[in-house]
């Protein structure tokens, strides 16, 4: 008799025993100055706790990833929802996804314009619609279908900040053309989370990356490459330079290197970042959970906001050697 993957992963909960709950996330990896790391600790903290509230309140972990990222989203200094960057015709386009680790259902959006909370609407595509992937002028048209509250007049997205950073993207290229310097909010947000019975859960929302062609899709919104959950063996939200993670499958990767070749969620992490990183000369940085909950972090673009609660307890940090802890 053929068993379905969920009901094997049902049996496999309910013959363990109980883990302890946890809810991770990362804020974007790059370069920002240090002046703003209370800003990135502030940020990353709070949605930690807004997603571990979520997942103690309802038990679902896609809530806590959901509600996770959704934070970000609000805050202007990340690169998502408000925060996101602009293309070259100064409009913010914008991509998600969200995956459940005990079926591998997922819903994936790019092209998002004027909606404040792209990972709900990747979450809606999941669990309203027969598809994984919607995007463009058709998830605008379905999105409006399923009255989503899109912003009048256009345009309310761009943050002053935004607008600073494209002028002076522009201003680069106009100066010394093919200049590769990065100008804006550096990465992506993201966030992965286990509930009490090992079930895991991914979600990662970007504005992608300053001065973009409209219409440009980066990695987040590809399964595989910022996103993947699977309970069998782990979740993974990225973060970094799209088009190089793209070429990796980077979350998949990761994935792979625990499930066929017995890594640690740490090591697993390192390798695939550094590996990427050597072979493509971009940056990289991810957040990752096991089967058991221990948390991988892990970036080669120097910095990476990150923080995570357990218990009553928040990890945070922006470094590779840091790790302050505070009662949540």
């Amino acid at each position: 008799m053929k068993l379905s993957l969920a009901f094997l992963c049902f049996i496999s909960h309910c013959l363990c025993q109980e883990f302890e709950p946890i809810v991770l996330v990362h804020g974007g990896a790059g370069f920002t100055s240090d002046e703003r790391d209370p800003e990135k600790f502030a940020g990353t903290k709070l949605a930690a706790r807004i997603g571990y509230l979520a997942l103690m309140e309802t038990g679902s972990v896609l809530d806590a990833v959901e509600q996770a990222v959704r934070s970000m989203e609000l805050d202007v200094g990340f690169n998502a929802g408000y925060g996101a960057v602009l293309t070259l015709n100064w409009t913010v386009e914008m991509d998600a996804s969200i995956m459940d680790g005990r079926d591998l259902s997922a819903g994936c959006v790019s092209g998002v314009q004027d909606i404040l909370h792209p990972i709900s609407l990747a979450r809606m595509v999941k669990d309203k619609t027969p598809h994984t992937f919607l995007s463009g002028v058709g998830l605008m048209e379905w999105a409006r279908q399923q009255n989503v509250h899109i912003l009048y007049p256009p345009g309310q997205m761009a943050s002053e900040r935004a607008k600073a950073s494209l002028q002076a993207w522009l201003d680069s290229q106009a100066q010394n053309p093919g200049n590769t310097e990065t100008f804006g909010e550096p990465g992506t947000v993201g966030a992965v989370a286990m509930d009490a019975f090992g079930n895991l859960a991914a979600a990662t929302s970007t504005g992608g990356i300053t001065g973009k062609y409209p219409g440009r899709v980066g990695d987040t919104p590809l399964l595989g490459s910022g996103t993947y959950a699977d309970n069998r063996y782990g979740a993974v939200s990225t973060t970094g330079h799209g088009e190089s993670i793209m070429k990796i499958t980077l979350a998949k990767d990761i994935i792979a290197r625990m499930a066929y070749l017995g890594l640690d969620v740490q090591n697993a992490s390192m390798q695939s970042v550094e590996e990427m990183t050597e072979m493509l000369a971009n940056t990289a940085g991810v957040i990752a959970l096991d089967t058991v909950g221990n948390p991988g972090i892990y970036t080669s673009s120097g910095k990476m906001s990150w923080a995570y609660q357990r218990g009553e307890y928040v990890h945070y940090g922006i470094r590779p050697e840091d790790d302050f802890i505070e009662n949540a």
